[in-house]
């Protein structure tokens, strides 16, 4: 079946699909959901290539037999993928319905072996169609309610499925992230039109049949259009919002990286003045560090430095006591960098345990927000008093 759909709009959506495909390769794959997510986004790609018409061309340039025959194999190959696509969605959404993950791949082998047979059932019954160089809905009869029926089933079940566990997400989600609202949304909307599909198809083609009047879309144009919104806008758009969270956070865009920027400045003069306080940074396979990791680790390596510098400052306060104008702290600390800096002696005798500085349960978030008007006074006072 080669796809109707303008190549003006399929060629930016395919682009799309594969950038995405790209992105989650590289930044998301190495959770069981990451991984059957890609290879459904893979399937579907797959599939729209099969129903482009350079892709069928290329296919029989290079494979040997009739070139009619390729096409519409290719064409009608293209349902398998889509049934492809549907079992690592089914997979990712019994997951969701809370089956063990540890049995993940062992049901997966189980839906591919569902794919692989509805696969064959359309392949043998799409035959007569493929000997009169006609779509299946062109060559009607029974042979064709057998191919949507195949088609169909897989994507019911999972229909139903999804649709169930998104109910109960959206009514049980009091504390969800706004990704997961999104998500839950798409989702569901994708899943009213899956159905939708599931059951309009055989219905369609098995009343026709009955009848004895032609399909109602024998140029199965309507079909096209919603497997391609399906597979190639639908699905991609919900797995493109984690997919750009991820992003934010791996180039540092998202919240948690800005304030890590924000307080990099000070940190980085803080433990070059007081380096024994760090520690060593551990990092993932890909030599990355969880943001949040690394923002609590520059908290309290700054507030350890501050605890060390407090030695050779003249003030009787902490260094980064609550209230009062953060310049003067910023100012306060850079002082007591350049005396140590200098070589001068601390004016305390020992050390002075954190837990009597910072008595009782801390506010971190107010630590926080304490730390960042620091680091916003911080480059005002640096230089002049921090240069040699």
């Amino acid at each position: 079946m080669t796809s109707p759909i303008p190549g003006l709009i399929t060629w930016p959506v395919l682009t799309g699909m594969t950038l995405v495909l790209a992105g989650r390769w590289w930044l998301l794959r190495d959770g069981i959901v990451d991984r059957l997510i890609n290879r459904a986004l893979a399937a579907a790609l797959f599939e729209n290539l099969l129903q482009e018409a350079w892709f069928e061309q290329s296919l029989a340039w290079l494979l040997p037999g009739d070139d009619s025959d390729v096409v519409n194999i290719a064409g009608q190959l293209s349902l398998g993928a889509a049934v492809l696509t549907i079992s690592n969605i089914y997979g990712i959404a019994k997951l969701w319905a809370g089956a063990d993950p540890a049995h993940t791949w062992r049901r997966q082998r189980r839906y591919y072996l569902v794919t692989i047979t509805a696969t064959a059932v359309i392949l043998i019954a799409g035959t007569p169609a493929r000997r009169a160089d006609q779509l299946i809905d062109q060559t009607l009869g029974w042979p064709a309610v057998v191919v949507w029926v195949a088609f169909s089933l897989p994507l019911g079940a999972t229909a139903l499925l999804i649709g169930r566990v998104c109910v109960r997400e959206m009514r049980t989600g009091g504390d969800s992230t706004w990704q997961e609202r999104a998500l839950y949304t798409v989702s569901l909307c994708n899943t009213v039109g899956l159905g939708f599909v599931a059951v309009v198809d055989p219905l369609e083609t098995a009343i026709s049949v009955m009848t004895g009047q032609p399909s109602f879309d024998p140029e199965m144009h309507w079909k096209a259009w919603s497997g391609f919104f399906l597979s190639a806008v639908g699905a991609p758009a919900a797995v493109t919002v984690p997919l750009i969270s991820t992003l934010l956070t791996h180039i540092g865009w998202d919240r948690t990286g800005r304030y890590c920027r924000r307080l990099r400045p000070m940190w980085a003069d803080l433990t070059a003045a007081v380096p024994e306080i760090v520690l060593e940074m551990r990092r993932d396979h890909n030599g990355r560090t969880d943001p949040a990791i690394r923002l609590h680790r520059m908290t309290v390596e700054i507030r350890d430095s501050l605890l060390h510098l407090k030695r050779y400052s003249d003030s009787p306060d902490d260094l980064a006591a609550t209230g009062g104008d953060p310049h003067t702290y910023a100012r306060r600390i850079a002082e007591a960098i350049a005396t140590k800096a200098a070589g001068h002696p601390p004016t305390a005798t020992r050390f002075t345990p954190r837990h009597q500085v910072l008595p009782g349960a801390r506010d971190l978030t107010a630590e926080l927000r304490q730390l960042l008007a620091l680091a916003k006074a911080w480059p005002h006072v640096r230089i002049p008093t921090t240069s040699p």
